[in-house]
């Protein structure tokens, strides 16, 4: 498959089921709940509970993330179900996880840069909720440059990892198959893989941005819960048209 048919399959692929879409959106209004009624405060003693709240849930939309990758991989049609919830999170984990180790390339140089701000809030009783304040508020230092270089690079070889575990059952080791993977990028073509990505991304960038827009209608008509249009299409939306697309591009080399 070219560009044009990837991006165009995926946009239309979200369509195929608008109940899933819905009960997804419905995950992701559960999951932003907390984050809304409860927002990080850092001297709020329940913060910790209800970001475990929200990691959980994160877990399961992850694993249906990559469930949708598995499923565009066997040409199964249609969009998977809702079921075996253990194994939707325990791949949700491993998503998770393989995100993680691909971000350390550039998180890992910014936290020795920033030691001594670390330092300083070690001994704080909420040290985790300190720091990702700070993130927030740009007071780590050379953050939009790590911020680039993970988008630039890291991210997108890692969603050919998580595809490439996603076609190899699930097994976790695959994401990590430096060879194979970047071997599986060069056979799709490296401008190939990253004009898709650039594509991909501004689509999200354009639904974001529709997104912000009605969250701005609801601060101006409080009235009509404006912000539900959001969390219930446009942000599984996105899950399902990405995941969609990763799987696409990752076996458009033929070579599966």
């Amino acid at each position: 498959m070219n560009i044009k048919e990837i991006v165009i399959d995926s946009i239309k692929y979200p369509f195929l089921d608008w109940k899933k879409i819905l009960i997804l959106g419905l995950i992701v209004v559960i999951y932003k709940f907390p984050l809304y009624m409860f927002p990080f405060d850092l001297h709020n003693g329940f913060t910790y509970q209800f970001l475990f709240i929200a990691l959980l849930i994160n877990f399961f939309i992850s694993g249906y993330f990559f469930k949708i990758i598995q499923h565009s991989l066997k040409n199964a049609k249609g969009l998977p179900k809702f079921s075996r919830w253990v194994n939707l999170f325990k791949n949700g984990f491993k998503v998770t996880f393989v995100g993680l180790i691909y971000s350390i390339p550039a998180t890992l140089p910014l936290i020795i840069l920033n030691s001594s701000l670390l330092n300083f809030y070690s001994h704080e009783p909420y040290f985790i909720i300190f720091i990702m304040d700070a993130i927030g508020h740009g007071y780590l230092y050379s953050i939009w440059f790590a911020y680039v270089l993970y988008l630039l690079i890291l991210f997108p070889i890692s969603l050919i990892a998580i595809a490439n575990m996603a076609n190899n059952n699930g097994k976790l080791s695959y994401a990590f198959e430096f060879k194979v993977i970047f071997d599986k990028i060069k056979n799709i073509g490296w401008i190939k893989f990253y004009s898709w990505y650039l594509l991909a991304s501004v689509i999200d960038l354009l639904i974001f941005l529709i997104g912000s827009l009605i969250a701005l209608l609801s601060i101006l008509i409080p009235a009509f819960p404006f912000g539900l249009i959001d969390s219930l299409i446009l942000t599984p939306y996105i899950y399902i048209f990405f995941s969609r697309s990763i799987a696409l591009i990752y076996k458009s080399d033929n070579n599966i």
